[in-house]
């Protein structure tokens, strides 16, 4: 496969990145050894490298840290392997005050606002005060020594030992829904609890993103494990189908992050 066609086989994706990618993979044909991405990647490129790896004869594999991590580091090597070593850190910043309500999006804004770029950093995920960010290893030690505060909130960085220490997990809210099909219009329409057309316009103004991919398009069917995120709703995570209801409906599980 060539690399246009390569590029052509994304929908939404950025064309620089997929380029480097590309090129990775070719040296991982060539070399005896493991190439590594230093970026994250959103589900809407390693989700779709993982169903093309039979197109490359290349192993292909991805991690975040975190179970069910929706922005993964890329790995690809001609050999298999069971262990790989990605240049990646897991960070814990500990508020040091108490009487602060900070968001998700505060600690995102603040190591952002170090000058790094969001392709080097993962998933975060907030268990009380604390923060756990899965980073890129080029810029860890960078966010520990000048990572200050969060808002008004001073903070201690650290990192955290991946091999003794556990790993913390998403908390979702757990709903099940009633549909007549799996069309994108109809899960934003029972999700948010709105009529179809209003869906279809949240859809058409681009709202709606699929696996952080932005489409205008309601009539795409929405698989499992399809990453789900409407603007000024929420996020959610389509998870399975757990049945039919007497009168033929499809019963899907779906997960709302927390």
């Amino acid at each position: 496969m060539n690399k246009d066609k390569f590029i052509n086989s994304f929908n939404n994706a950025d064309k620089i990145i997929l380029s480097n990618i590309y090129d990775k993979i070719i040296l991982a044909n060539k070399i005896p050894k493991v190439i590594y991405c230093s970026e994250f990647y959103t589900p809407n490129i390693w989700k779709r490298l993982l169903e093309m790896r039979g197109s490359f004869n290349i192993n292909t594999y991805c991690f975040g840290i975190f179970e069910e991590s929706e922005r993964r580091m890329l790995a690809f090597s001609n050999d298999f392997y069971s262990e790989l070593e990605y240049p990646l850190d897991l960070l814990k910043i500990k508020l040091k005050s108490s009487f602060t309500n900070i968001k998700h999006k505060d600690f995102l804004g603040a190591i952002l606002g170090l000058g790094i770029k969001r392709e080097k950093l993962g998933d975060l995920i907030l268990e009380g005060k604390t923060c756990y960010a899965a980073v890129s290893s080029d810029v860890s030690d960078y966010i520990i020594y000048n990572l200050q505060s969060i808002g008004s909130s001073p903070c201690l960085v650290q990192k955290v030992d991946m091999r003794e220490s556990s790993i913390p997990c998403y908390d979702f809210e757990d709903k099940i829904i009633i549909m007549n099909s799996n069309r994108l219009d109809a899960f934003v329409s029972r999700l948010c609890n709105i009529s179809r057309s209003k869906s279809v316009e949240l859809i058409k103004n681009g709202k709606v993103l699929i696996d952080y991919a932005c489409t205008n398009k309601k009539d795409v069917e929405l698989r499992e494990n399809f990453i789900l995120t409407i603007r000024g709703y929420g996020k959610f995570k389509i998870d399975k189908q757990v049945g039919f209801t007497q009168k033929g409906k499809i019963k899907v599980l779906v997960k709302k992050f927390i």
